[in-house]
């Protein structure tokens, strides 16, 4: 096996990590609430990403004026999204997670949209009416005039605000991304992130009544097998493999790995929880990548309003 196979390799390992992670997720949240569990995770990735930035000879530091950037790009993508994306977990299945998140770049073409930053022509709206059918169908099961009586509306909702605030920080964040190396850019990103997760580590409130400093002390080894599963394998590891695949292959090709993401979620939930596959659940997926798909392709082909580098590009946290 060659070099470049190998790379491919490891970047198709990147979605699987990425993919497994809400499987991870919900047996790290047996004995973890959601929000201590998001801690954990952030705790532990914020630790190693500081320890990789120390050990970088060059490009690792980032300058006094874009630290109120990194301060609102951590809330949005770490102490919000953690808060988020486990709460909305907790209330529904793995599968229906990852097939609403993946259509985080839907929301991020209407918001660009919406901010003249991009153009949407009839291949993008095309591919937001598919993936948009696509999720109604995975939230109601086909049953649409039943939408408001699902179990798993709050968490499908949830998950749904979870994809608009990521395209909030795609947005955002292309600045900074085209400034900084990216790995150096989510590494500061996270560690910001995560001091605002801190009070809620100690001190109990409505969210976590009871504190992470408190719940931490009680947990089994798997479920602190889950929380570094998330935070070395998909957090630290998924990012730097991530980027070092846009550096050396492009944006485009390795973006296409992303695509494996929401099937190695259904496999996992299906063989490790026991969760349910529907016909619709299969149908509504299938229209979401392939709107997410269209989507991405006419970002690729059409000239933004405002031009950004290729490293502007940010794939949805795992």
């Amino acid at each position: 096996m060659n070099t470049l196979s190998l790379f491919y390799l490891a970047l198709t390992s990147v979605s699987f990590f990425w993919g497994t992670s809400y499987a991870a997720a919900k047996i790290g949240m047996y004995e973890l609430s959601p929000i201590n569990l998001g801690i954990f995770r952030a705790i532990l990735a914020a630790v190693l990403f500081a320890i990789i930035l120390a050990k970088m000879d060059r490009g690792s530091t980032i300058e006094r004026k874009d630290i109120p950037k990194f301060i609102l790009l951590g809330f949005l993508v770490i102490t919000s999204y953690f808060y988020l994306h486990y709460t909305g977990l907790s209330y529904t299945t793995t599968i229906n997670a990852a097939l609403i998140i993946a259509t985080s770049p839907i929301f991020t073409a209407l918001l660009g949209a919406a901010l003249g930053w991009e153009r949407i022509g009839t291949v993008g709206g095309i591919g937001i009416t598919l993936a948009f059918v696509g999720v109604s169908l995975i939230i109601t099961n086909g049953q649409l005039g039943t939408i408001f009586q699902s179990a798993t509306l709050l968490g499908n909702l949830l998950l749904l605000s979870n994809a608009l605030v990521w395209a909030g920080f795609t947005l955002y964040g292309k600045s900074l991304l085209q400034k900084y190396r990216p790995f150096t850019a989510i590494a500061y990103i996270h560690i910001f992130g995560t001091i605002m997760l801190l009070p809620f580590a100690f001190f109990p409130t409505k969210i976590a009544p009871l504190p992470f400093i408190q719940q931490v002390t009680t947990i089994s080894w798997p479920t602190a097998g889950a929380a570094l599963y998330l935070a070395i394998l998909c957090s630290v590891y998924g990012y730097y493999m991530w980027y070092t695949g846009v550096a050396r292959i492009g944006p485009v090709k390795t973006a296409v790995f992303s695509y494996l993401n929401p099937l190695f979620a259904i496999l996992t939930g299906v063989w490790l929880l026991g969760e349910k596959l529907t016909g619709y659940t299969i149908f509504g997926g299938i229209l979401v990548i392939a709107g997410v798909y269209l989507t991405n392709q006419y970002k690729q082909a059409a000239l933004p309003v405002k031009q950004h580098s290729a490293y502007g590009r940010v794939e949805q946290y795992e």
